[in-house]
């Protein structure tokens, strides 16, 4: 809903994934804290902007005053956006909101490794950490309708970005680097059917010494898993919402009885035996232990030759690109989009299709430099951490570097000035927000209706 809006926007939302607004105005609570704002008689509290600071510096944000003063003033924004929701009746989706919070639950025990730790941390019962978490993913959706109800007539018409592209000076016209769109078709090594049954009957040698008391599941994990990340951890992974894991191991996992152990179960990142440690109605805990099969120099051989039998399709003509990968590829993700490749080198997917030529992966770079637009490349040998893959690269589109302009830039043109326009919309709605609202600050803290403002 709020894809479109630039960081100034969003800002409201980031805070509030920080720190619960509390509406409480208890007289015990007060005698322990100190009112540093009001919003409608609405309090905020001393405590409040502490917490959302601190959850800022967990993050390895610099917090000094005046990232106090901004924290401050997107609480009281918050406040107000929060009023205006409450005028105009919003209904909260309840089955939303409950997918939301149990998203947000599966996340931190994922994170702290266990729901015991994130008890611990908090120093609060599970049962408080999701009342809370469910106040937070509240007060979220409602700041959200507001940024919606107050930007929902905003267009940018095209004379809008032809007059802004004519008024903006030679010098002020940014350069955009060469950008690409690429599609790719994967082909897996196969491992050897001798190969992969010693690996099972491995596994299954260990699962008996398990079984027979010799050893545990954890003391096994730590000795024989190539998961190293899991292995240091006895193997577990963590709790988990469903649908995150592999099809394969999930459905393993679930169809076991908490402390029991799987036969040898393949997903795409190899072998596992898996004990089933924890599950309640939509999450679950698991250890694993992994045994990746790495590929001989004949399977990846053998995938060569099947993946330029496939090229020689393409180039002949007998097979378009985006057919090849629709019955070729082994990339689930990639074949969803058509093969598109949206990852830049550090991983981050981008939210367009073209990525800027200097961000690419070294790899893929060199794949595709010397291709002009329609080309295919030979394939490409890429060694993953657990999958490595022959790829073939196909450069779908091109545009060079080159000064803005309104023809091969338009898009971002219109993207940038509608930006603008809704944080012009919510900053004018702000002003006119003290004839609807009574925000005062206590005097340490009276320099922050200057930023918001309302002074």
């Amino acid at each position: 809903m709020l894809s479109r809006l630039n960081k100034s926007l969003i800002s409201h939302l980031i805070i509030l994934t920080c720190v619960w607004l509390p509406t409480t105005r208890a007289s015990d609570k007060l005698l322990l804290d100190k009112v540093i704002a009001t919003v409608n008689k609405e309090l905020i509290l001393h405590s409040d902007l502490e917490e959302a600071c601190k959850q800022l510096a967990l993050e390895g944000k610099v917090v000094n005053e005046s990232m106090k003063m901004y924290v401050l003033r997107e609480l009281v924004l918050n406040k107000i956006f929060l009023a205006k929701a409450k005028l105009h009746d919003v209904k909260i989706p309840k089955t939303s909101i409950e997918r939301a919070c149990d998203d947000r639950i599966a996340n931190l025990v994922q994170r702290f490794g266990s729901e015991e730790k994130l008890v611990q941390v908090a120093h609060q019962s599970i049962y408080d950490i999701k009342k809370s978490v469910k106040q937070r993913v509240k007060l979220e959706y409602l700041v959200s309708w507001v940024h919606q109800h107050l930007t929902e007539n905003v267009v940018v018409t095209p004379a809008d970005v032809k007059a802004y592209f004519n008024a903006l000076p030679l010098h002020n016209r940014p350069y955009y680097p060469a950008s690409v769109k690429v599609c790719e078709l994967v082909v897996y090594p196969k491992v050897n059917p001798a190969r992969e049954a010693a690996v099972k009957s491995k596994l299954l040698s260990i699962k008996q010494s398990v079984l027979n008391g010799l050893v545990t599941f954890a003391e096994s994990a730590k000795e024989h898993s190539d998961d190293i990340h899991s292995a240091v951890k006895g193997g577990e992974i963590g709790w988990v919402r469903l649908g995150v894991l592999a099809p394969a191991y999930e459905s393993a996992a679930l169809a076991l009885k908490i402390g029991e152990i799987s036969d040898p179960i393949a997903s795409e990142f190899g072998w596992h035996l898996i004990q089933l440690t924890g599950r309640n109605k939509d999450q679950y805990n698991t250890r694993h232990i992994l045994k990746v099969l790495a590929p001989t120099e004949e399977e990846i051989s053998l995938a060569q030759v099947e993946l330029n039998k496939i090229r020689t399709k393409i180039i002949t003509g007998t097979l378009t690109f985006e057919a090849a990968v629709q019955q070729y590829s082994e990339d689930k993700e990639t074949v969803a989009r058509g093969g598109v490749i949206r990852h830049n080198q550090q991983g981050e997917v981008l939210p367009g299709q073209l990525i800027p030529v200097e961000s690419l992966d070294p790899d893929l770079f060199f794949a595709i430099d010397a291709l002009e637009v329609g080309g295919v490349s030979q394939p490409h040998y890429m060694a993953g951490a657990y999958q490595p893959a022959w790829r073939l690269f196909y450069l779908k589109q091109k545009v060079e570097a080159h000064p803005m302009n309104l023809t091969q830039d338009y898009e971002k043109i219109h993207d940038y000035l509608l930006q603008q326009k809704k944080k012009e919309a919510i900053d004018q709605w702000i002003q006119t927000a003290k004839s609807e609202c009574v925000v005062s600050f206590s005097p340490a803290y009276e320099t922050v209706e200057k930023l918001i403002g309302l002074s």
